[in-house]
């Protein structure tokens, strides 16, 4: 397996020499280079005599105007932009997996897309190095392990292990390592993350409503002109059905496909509901079972890209898109991810306490290691939130929950296949946390009533309906609170 595996769709950025001699390289200012790995698109533009400059790492999707290509939506953005604030704003309505550097005499500054599903990870150290992960970093410049007793005991727990590698802040596996979380940005020259708030007007439910829906057709109407082979995983899921109906309403071509992982049998609702909808549409679902076993040169990279990655089921189906010969290299795999930033994930609105975070998210009493920061985090957000008109929750969600276990296997998959998410997009995060706040409702009647504009058919058929085990553990999950079900888990789990 090829070296080109090693920290694939990935950059860096330092003033060190390139140790990775297949990545392009870039100057960026001083004695600083960008470097690139040559599977991830960069887009590099100046102007006014080179007064001005805005790098793209990824790729942009702007809804408003579906034929702009990559280059054509920065151009735009940088030519409305007189500041880095400027600059921000205008990336409002954009969506994709994207970075961006902004570059002046007085501003050098970068961030992520709304989900920052494309990772920034910065080191705190006299010498400034970002790169894709904490990994890569280390790759460069060996930082030592983080030894934190309180860390040590809670990677090391039965609760992090069986929850997916839950973790919260932007704390690293390597001291002096960080992760730039959402709705912040990293000033290059000052060395230092900051937060940042762009807000929308609210207008009310209907016209939230209808933008959402704008958005994401625009958005796969954008993507279909693009040079990608699309392919699409279809579940019983509802934020699979409104993907799955404004992917169809903006009629893109695509593959529709749902991985087994070698766990799901056959009578799976998954499949059987996603096999109903393409048949009763004319469409074939491309079913992937029966995965071969990881090699060990793919676990080799796998583990390397990306810090603390856990081998799951899951992990079959990015080998499977990589070494398929069915599966291009301009594959680009279309999820219905990000969109529990306006679900109801915590089942209350807003905490009063870091503990009681802890407690909402499920964690172990036992486990205290989030209690400072979170308070932190709601002193630090309360005015925001109660201006913003959005519930605490759902911005704890975004910033926290999304950006450390939502994203954490997009990076993982980068070793097979890039992924859109369509949700992915700034305006219509707000769009719909407000329209949840100001009507007092939840997801389930926002997806109800943007599927019933796109194809109200698609209605007709079960959302995640549980059978057996699943039912019975369902209604325990519903009736209890989230530490409760926690500690089920751990004492049910072998």
């Amino acid at each position: 397996m090829s070296e080109k595996l090693l920290f694939r769709r990935q950059f860096v950025i330092t003033n060190r020499h390139n140790k990775l001699k297949s990545w392009k390289e870039t100057n960026l200012f001083d004695d600083y280079k960008l470097y690139t790995h040559p599977d991830l698109n960069i887009v590099d533009i100046s102007l006014d005599a080179g007064e001005k400059r805005a790098v793209l790492l990824g790729f942009l999707i702007d809804p408003n105007h579906i034929s702009y290509t990559d280059y054509d939506i920065l151009k735009d953005m940088l030519e409305k932009s007189n500041s880095f604030e400027d600059f921000q704003k205008n990336s409002l309505s954009l969506s994709g997996r994207w970075i961006l550097i902004f570059l002046t005499d007085d501003e050098k500054k970068i961030f992520s897309d709304p989900a920052t599903s494309r990772h920034i990870y910065y080191s705190t150290g006299d010498e400034l190095m970002l790169a894709s992960n904490s990994n890569t970093i280390n790759y460069y410049i060996n930082h030592p392990k983080n030894s934190d007793p309180e860390y040590q005991e809670y990677i090391s727990s039965k609760f992090y292990n069986i929850n997916e590698g839950e973790w919260y802040s932007d704390v690293t596996g390597y001291e002096n390592i960080y992760k730039l979380l959402p709705n912040h940005y990293y000033d290059l020259e000052n060395k230092k993350s900051q937060k940042f708030w762009i807000d929308i007007d609210y207008i009310n439910y209907n016209q939230a409503i209808d933008r959402s829906i704008e958005i994401l057709v625009n958005s796969f109407k954008a993507v279909d002109k693009r040079d990608y082979y699309k392919i699409l995983a279809l579940t019983s899921g509802f934020d699979s059905r409104v993907i799955y109906a404004a992917s169809s309403y903006a009629d893109i071509d695509c593959k529709y496909f749902l991985s087994t992982m070698n766990i799901l049998k056959s009578e799976h609702p998954d499949l059987v509901i996603a096999e109903k909808i393409l048949n009763d549409d004319n469409k074939e679902l491309i079913i992937l079972d029966d995965l071969e076993e990881l090699t060990d040169d793919f676990l080799y990279y796998y583990k390397e890209n990306i810090e603390k990655t856990q081998i799951l089921p899951k992990s079959l189906t990015a080998q499977h898109l990589l070494l398929s010969p069915n599966i291009p290299n301009n594959t680009l795999y279309i999820t219905g991810n990000n969109s529990a930033v306006f679900k109801d994930y915590y089942r209350k609105k807003e905490a009063s306490s870091g503990k009681e975070i802890s407690k909402l998210s499920g964690i172990p009493k036992k486990y205290t290691i989030f209690d400072n920061s979170f308070d932190k985090w709601i002193r630090e957000n309360k005015y925001l939130i109660k201006k913003s008109q959005i519930n605490m929750m759902d911005l704890f969600y975004w910033e926290h929950r999304l950006a450390n276990f939502g994203v954490k296997y997009v990076a993982n998959q980068d070793i097979a296949v890039d992924e859109f998410a369509a949700f992915n997009n700034r305006e219509l995060f707000l769009l719909l946390m407000k329209a949840k706040y100001e009507n007092k409702i939840d997801h389930n009647e926002i997806f109800k009533d943007i599927i019933n504009q796109l194809d109200p058919k698609l209605m007709n058929y079960p959302i995640n309906p549980s059978t057996g085990k699943n039912k019975i553990a369902n209604f325990v999950k519903k009736n209890v609170s989230k530490r409760t079900w926690e500690n089920i888990k751990l004492v049910l789990k072998k």
